[in-house]
């Protein structure tokens, strides 16, 4: 028989319709489901019907707890904590009992199945080194695999004459004598670089472990994220300037003493002459100093020129134009050249984003009225949200959404102003690609 593992679906059934076309496509006969059906996306209620009516054989993740009431989900992140509740309301009672009622472990002749680790699967630790591997491969003698989730990272540990290796996530045949832990990454939710839905393929007869990893359409789940309150900006993967946040999402403390970092003795080497490091300094130095150099030629050779601010440059992989000069209020209304959001390409993604100049706030007001003039709208309308960014004189910053999705028609926004602030900019993100003509802004006060 051919099993198809799939892991962490997320509520995200595009990602799993896709993956389910695959493993059909390829001859799989069984589909066995390692956990986190729900959380994070905005489809849970209608990707755990699709697994109760597919899967042979479901293990409980940390999500899937959290959303049946097994698992207390303030231990989770806001965002994590926040889609798990939400996923708890938008399941039925029956949908939150089959939930209830997963095992931690499900075991089959040739293999075995757990979310997390095989070492108090309850817990839900992660396995993400050979430590973890020799763990879970200790606490499960006699199967020669064991394919775990969580990580969202496709990975391969190999057990063979009691060393343990990591191997690269390709495609592989077991070799008899030894053992596997194996993750086939995520469906629904990536933490790497590929956009896809992950999934591990497992032929019973020939031994052999296929990763399979197939493209899908973004933009449904990005209209289904829409279609149900949930926000687009907090998933990395739908905007390509998003993607420095990756570390900040997979971010977690220690759960164990072997998660933190090891000590032991240091010995050093001893060598004969210079260190490549020192001589490496020594190089560094000297381009340093030839650097001064010109550049004090260059500032007394250069006429003084009045300094002008500009905004910073929205993120390279964007693909836009360069950032509008800084706005200043002049006269209740605020002078600046159009600016045209086109693509110099056309571009696969569907996002869009737009930063305006730094505007520096009139003084002592309280609430303003942000006016923008827009030429180029579809007749249908588009769908955007709008962020205004406050700073103040100490650097500190404070964000403030002022639509969320709305049809970009009448760009009017009443804005408070925070104690201490003196200067702001807004930005907007767009589902779509979109050529728009947007005026500097005009300003009212209001007081």
């Amino acid at each position: 028989m051919r099993v198809a593992f799939f892991s962490d679906i997320h509520a995200n059934l595009p990602a799993l319709e896709a993956a389910l076309e695959d493993a059909r496509a390829r001859g799989a006969t069984h589909l066995v489901n390692l956990g986190d059906v729900v959380g994070y996306g905005p489809e849970p209620a209608e990707c755990v019907a699709r697994v109760r009516e597919l899967a042979s054989a479901s293990v409980l993740g940390n999500h899937d707890a959290a959303a049946c009431g097994l698992l207390d989900p303030r231990r989770f992140n806001a965002f994590a904590r926040e889609t798990a509740e939400r996923a708890a309301l938008a399941l039925d009672a029956e949908a939150r009992a089959w939930m209830a009622a997963l095992p931690y472990v499900v075991e089959d002749e040739g293999f075995a199945c757990v979310h997390g680790s095989f070492e108090a699967p309850e817990r839900f630790h992660y396995l993400e080194t050979k430590e973890d591997a020799a763990i879970s491969l200790a606490a499960m003698p006699g199967k020669p695999l064991l394919v775990v989730g969580h990580t969202h990272l496709p990975c391969v540990y190999m057990e063979e004459g009691g060393a343990i290796r990591q191997l690269p996530p390709e495609d592989l045949r077991l070799r008899p004598g030894a053992r596997y832990v194996v993750n086939p990454g995520s469906i629904g939710f990536p933490r790497g670089d590929r956009l896809t839905a992950d999934y591990l393929l497992y032929d019973t007869v020939t031994g052999l472990l296929a990763f399979r990893a197939v493209p899908y359409d973004l933009a449904p789940y990005r209209l289904a994220l829409v279609r149900n309150g949930y926000n687009p900006l907090n998933y990395w993967f739908l905007s390509p300037s998003a993607r420095r946040r990756r570390a900040e999402l997979a971010f977690r403390k220690p759960s164990r003493a072997s998660d933190a970092p090891l000590s032991g003795p240091f010995r050093p080497r001893r060598r004969k002459g210079l260190p490549r490091t020192a001589w490496a300094l020594l190089a560094l130095l000297g381009l340093l100093l030839l650097g001064v150099g010109v550049a004090l030629v260059a500032f007394r050779e250069r006429p003084a020129t009045p300094a002008t601010a500009h905004a910073e440059a929205p993120a390279p992989e964007m693909g836009l134009l360069p950032p509008l000069a800084d706005w200043t209020l002049s006269g209740g209304a605020i002078a600046g050249n159009d600016y045209v959001l086109a693509p110099a390409r056309p571009r696969v993604t569907t996002s869009g984003a737009l930063t305006s100049g730094l505007i520096t706030l009139p003084k002592g007001a309280r609430r303003l009225r942000l006016a923008f003039a827009v030429e180029g709208v579809p007749a249908d309308g588009l769908r955007y949200s709008a962020r205004v960014l406050f700073l103040r004189d100490n650097g500190t910053q404070r964000k403030d959404d002022l639509h969320e999705y709305k049809t970009f028609r009448d760009c009017a926004y009443t804005v408070d102003v925070p104690e201490g602030a003196s200067r702001f900019r807004v930005c907007f993100d767009f589902l779509t690609p979109v050529r728009l003509t947007l005026s500097p802004p005009c300003l009212t006060v209001i007081e």
